[in-house]
């Protein structure tokens, strides 16, 4: 498995000394030593079974290292995007799986109406009160990718973000974690995709 880490300046997210993380037979990570930062872009990349998946389901704020040292930042808000969409509420109406309960909701320190920002991630205002259950696979993690970008969080967390997902909602997801000021860990088979990001 690679690991590549984009250039960034400030807090310490995570320092690592010689660490090693196994799950089972699978040694995913053997001797890494690096500082991840606030704003680093980091891609893992590996052929089926590598162990990326596990690696991508560690809790940065708790994860354990079988061997060597972490050193951990501060104030970590994690938000992950998980493949299997278990996160869906299929009878919520998209709006109320953005932002239930309200019609407004904070996006950093902006205030926006729910409908507008479901228009950034492509669907319509009309949409807004259809049932979560009515979208196609590629809509559902278009929906999903608007909840994760919606939370409050400083490092996110995406396992496999780009299946099912048209080539608007791949550019879209591209440009969104471009300019993403806080820290990525990205997990894809797509190369290009994790080039680009």
């Amino acid at each position: 498995m690679d690991v590549a880490t984009g250039q960034a300046s400030g807090k310490i997210v995570a320092e690592l000394t010689e660490a090693s993380k196994s799950f089972g037979e699978k040694t995913v990570i053997r001797n890494f030593s690096g500082t991840i930062l606030r704003g680093d872009k980091i891609g893992l990349l590996g052929p089926d079974g590598a162990g990326q998946d596990h690696a991508a389901q560690a809790d940065p704020r708790r994860a354990r290292t079988d061997s060597g040292k972490i050193r951990r930042g501060t104030n970590l808000e994690v938000a992950y995007f998980d493949q299997m969409r278990d996160k869906l509420d299929l009878d919520a109406t998209l709006e109320d799986f953005i932002s239930p309960g309200s019609e407004w909701i904070e996006i950093g320190s902006q205030r926006k109406h729910v409908k507008s920002y479901l228009s950034d991630f492509l669907f319509s205002p009309a949409r807004a009160n259809s049932p979560v259950r009515s979208l196609s696979g590629g809509e559902r993690n278009r929906l999903l990718l608007a909840r994760l970008f919606a939370r409050p969080a400083n490092v996110l967390v995406l396992d496999e973000p780009t299946n099912d997902l048209d080539i608007d909602t791949l550019e879209l997801l591209e440009g969104l974690l471009q300019d993403y000021d806080g820290t990525v860990f990205l997990v894809s088979h797509d190369r290009t995709f994790l080039d680009n990001v």
